[in-house]
């Protein structure tokens, strides 16, 4: 039986549980964010969850933490899952610590430069982690083991496969896309060996299958810092073969003071957009029709006439290219076609113009909404808080304007022109105030809502007879 003191930087929840698996000499170790947390001298005391890899088989597993905590691992969509999730009620207060814990893992890819390796227990384990700011671990002593020199990595901010990366593209092509993911994951940037062999690489990009060409793009383009894996994947041409239209807006240029960089503009209306597949997919393609658009007049002034419609013309390869179908590319397709259409918006609009344009653009206005509000880049605070101002006011007006329209309306259709006919009104302000008196009487109880036409005109007629006997 193997036990330890409590190690002072750790919380009492993870001292306990690695005390109870030191008992039945179950080898533990603490990995992911909290592992990285120490090693960048954060404390982890307070820290709400825990990622736990361990020596030991599921079932093991799930039994350990019902004896310490009578708590029941939560349920899994996978059918095998690889790790169990555990909520254990803190006990002072009402909420929860959340423990991921796993078996060690023991395959690695088939790489022919791995052959011969013979790497077993917590090794293994961490060399299946692959890349190398995630391959490090702390036992229940908080002392580190850390094979592949990962937390220097993490401490220069650098991405670097665990695996050999002199042959690492060679062998398995989708790595190009995993080394991006991983840059837009953490924000730091691939080492120098890996972005020289990228580069040297990058037309086997063509090899992988198409469907891991969009598994990728979708984990690269919602990470937490989109920018940095899209720059990844322009800088290692890795663009040119799967996203040529995406890689002009790289080689087009910043456009001296003429225009903006619109690829630095593209990458950040990415990372502004919210992180799902379909927006920031629309994100990445608006503007790339700017490169085929672009017009310099005799002023010297730049326009792109039509980019809209020229991204949305590409964006239709692309939706081919990477099996982008059914609402997905209907959406997206909408978005990048439209993308300035509620930028006309201001705030003397009438409620009926909104009401059209309501109309007009369907479902996709709260994404037209959204989006407007990622691609505010402009360096000048005043006009993006005139905009914002702009797509926060028009956002209340939408509200408004459909909580009115899901109302049921208290008179019948065709009521205005009714009384037109029946007391020879031209059309104007005098029907519309009839219609008021008639809603300010159903309002006060004096008359039924939803009623024939017959009984509103006769309670018209009554009051129009006495109006004019009063005067």
């Amino acid at each position: 039986m193997t036990t330890n003191p409590p190690y002072e930087l750790y919380p009492e929840y993870l001292n306990q549980v690695f005390d109870e698996f030191g008992k039945k000499n179950i080898e533990a170790w603490l990995i992911g964010p909290r592992a990285r947390d120490l090693a960048a001298e954060l404390p982890i005391i307070d820290a709400a969850s825990f990622d736990l890899t361990v020596d030991a088989a599921l079932a093991t597993i799930e039994s350990i933490f019902f004896e310490l905590f009578s708590v029941e691992p939560q349920t899994s969509k996978d059918d095998r899952p690889k790790l169990l999730t555990f909520k254990v009620p803190k006990t002072d207060d009402d909420g929860y610590v959340t423990f991921n814990v796993g078996p060690f893992r023991n395959y690695l890819p088939p790489l022919r430069s791995l052959r011969g390796q013979n790497l077993t227990g917590i090794i293994l384990d961490l060399a299946t982690r692959e890349v190398t700011v995630q391959a490090f671990a702390y036992d229940s002593q908080g002392d580190m083991i850390d094979p592949f020199g990962g937390s220097l990595d993490f401490a220069d901010k650098l991405i670097r496969p665990v695996f050999p990366v002199d042959t690492l593209f060679r062998e398995s092509a989708s790595w190009l896309l995993k080394i991006a993911r991983y840059v837009g994951r953490y924000g730091f940037d691939a080492a120098k060996e890996v972005r020289t062999a990228a580069d040297r690489d990058a037309a086997n990009i063509l090899d992988v299958p198409r469907d891991i060409w969009r598994k990728e793009m979708d984990k690269i383009l919602c990470g937490a810092h989109p920018g940095k894996g899209l720059q990844f994947l322009a800088e290692s041409r890795v663009l040119s073969f799967i996203l040529p239209e995406i890689q002009a807006m790289y080689a087009f240029g910043d456009g001296g003071s003429q225009h903006k960089d619109i690829w630095a503009h593209t990458k950040q209306v990415v990372s502004n957009s919210d992180a799902t597949p379909v927006v920031r997919w629309a994100a990445m393609c608006h503007d790339m029709g700017k490169v085929w658009t672009k017009q310099v007049f005799r002023d010297d002034k730049i326009h792109f006439f039509r980019h809209e419609d020229m991204s949305a013309l590409l964006f239709e390869g692309i939706a081919k290219r990477f099996d982008i179908v059914g609402e997905d590319y209907e959406r997206i397709h909408y978005i990048v076609k439209n993308h300035g259409r509620v930028n006309l918006y201001r705030d003397d609009w009438t409620d009926s113009a909104v009401r059209r344009l309501i109309k007009d653009v369907g479902d996709a206005l709260d994404d037209l909404i959204a989006f407007s509000k990622a691609d505010l880049t402009s360096k000048r605070a005043d006009r993006v808080e005139m905009i914002r101002a702009l797509l926060a006011d028009l956002q209340i007006r939408v509200m408004d304007v459909r909580e009115q329209d899901a109302l049921v309306q208290p008179l019948p259709k065709g009521l205005g022109t009714q009384i037109m006919e029946r007391f020879d009104i031209p059309a104007g302000p005098k029907v519309g105030q009839l219609r008021n008196m008639l809603i300010h009487a159903i309002e006060i109880g004096n008359l039924e809502p939803n009623q024939d036409s017959e009984v509103y005109l006769s309670y018209l007629a009554d009051l129009l007879v006495d109006s004019n006997q009063d005067d």
